[in-house]
């Protein structure tokens, strides 16, 4: 007898999930609304509630620039308990278990708590932040392309918007990100600080090329192409997906020009294990793997690379920045945008060569190899759409933002 579930029982399941889930939810909700209705908040706190395995983006570049301020006491909050450890050895009394009593007194007279993850308010259990007890900051992880929260079809199903975390204060790097935010999240433009990100004062900075990074791998100093797809939900991310893909060719490019090549797949895309394998490319010499267990903080690998390939990543908004060459494999196009949607006009805000088999990437990659202003002008048209703020100053204007929420 198959062990397999039918698709109602499978339906079923997901459905009891969502009302368990639901209920939980429901009750947390109220029950912090109650208890900290009645306790005095210190607002100079902030709190930096991490949801991540790991300690990088936006929350720590904005840690590390406030814990400097007199004017705040700047303290990150995490339940994974290595995360814990890890951090404690760099900033030690400057982070708190959030499994402890400590951490419950701590997080109940908190005001001000800033997230870089957490759409479901579900991430952030055993605690619910309330936006009518909190000021929550949220400072995303990448400027959206594709369609967010209400915006999507899987956020309107079976209720399940009830899910969706709800932020008092985003954060945004352009006119068009607040419009985009505001209709993904339902929250008034008012609300929206076009600031900029806090990890781009790392990216546009000077010294932005890590020597310690460097020297783990050498390979860095050499030309250096990106390939970093984006998650695509219950379907599997297949590399180079060309009817005359050839590693023999990929390697002889490579070779060629002393070139290697990273491979980042979606950080959700390797935890749910949604890629498709290819051992004979990673067989290859000149081809890295590059996720997150190997490079956690993308933000520190993209000052080392030259060329960027992607699809409909938010990483390609990053990488404008640096005014270095891009490219594009948008294999499944219409498929990716009947069921994820893509929020601009795709083929006008993608600045780069679009490959549909192999000699066309090679031949690219090349054009872009021998010449990196190809398509400049066009990628600074995009990058203007994109970011209001080319500066070191993200950090700072976010900073501000938030002590005039003290006064």
């Amino acid at each position: 007898m198959s062990s397999k579930y039918t698709r109602t029982q499978q339906f079923v399941n997901f459905m009891q999930k969502i009302v368990f889930l639901h209920i939980v939810l429901f009750l947390m909700r109220r029950f912090y609304f109650l208890l900290e209705k009645f306790l005095k908040k210190n607002k100079n706190i902030a709190l930096f509630f991490l949801t991540e395995e790991f300690y990088y983006d936006n929350s720590k570049y904005l840690f590390e620039y406030m814990r400097e301020k007199k004017d705040f006491s700047s303290i990150l909050f995490t339940a994974n308990k290595n995360l814990y450890k890890t951090i404690n050895n760099k900033f030690p009394e400057e982070v708190v278990y959030a499994w402890s009593l400590k951490a419950l007194k701590l997080f109940l007279r908190t005001k001000n708590v800033i997230i870089s993850y957490g759409t479901s308010a579900a991430v952030f259990f055993p605690y619910y932040l309330h936006e009518k007890c909190k000021n929550i900051i949220y400072l995303g992880h990448g400027t959206p392309v594709k369609q967010i929260g209400y915006q999507t079809s899987v956020w309107n199903k079976f209720g399940k918007s009830f899910q969706l975390q709800s932020y008092s204060y985003l954060t945004a790097c352009s006119d068009i990100e607040c419009l985009m935010l505001a209709s993904g999240f339902r929250v008034n433009l008012n609300r929206i600080w076009i600031s900029g990100m806090p990890r781009y004062d790392y990216l546009l900075g000077e010294n932005n090329k890590n020597p310690d990074l460097l020297q783990e791998h050498p390979y860095l100093n050499k030309k250096v192409i990106l390939y970093a797809p984006t998650w695509r939900d219950g379907e599997p991310t297949r590399f180079f997906p060309f009817e005359d893909y050839s590693t023999e060719q990929l390697q002889s490019f490579l070779d060629k020009n002393d070139a290697y090549l990273l491979i980042r797949g979606h950080k959700e895309s390797v935890k749910r294990k949604s890629i498709k394998k290819d051992a004979a490319l990673f067989s290859l010499e000149r081809v890295k793997k590059a996720e997150q267990d190997l490079f956690p903080d993308v933000t520190q690998l993209l000052p080392f690379v030259d060329i960027l390939i992607t699809d409909y990543s938010s990483i390609l908004v990053d990488f404008l920045l640096l005014d270095k060459p891009m490219c594009f494999i948008p294999y499944d196009l219409e498929a990716y945008r009947s069921y994820q949607g893509i929020l601009l006009d795709y083929e006008r805000n993608t600045p780069g060569k679009k490959f549909t088999d192999m000699k066309e990437l090679t031949k690219g990659l090349q054009d872009y190899i021998d010449d990196s202003t190809i398509d400049q002008e066009w990628r600074h048209r995009v990058c203007n759409t994109y970011h209001q703020f080319k500066d070191q100053e993200n950090c700072e204007r976010i900073y501000k933002n938030i002590v005039s929420l003290n006064k």
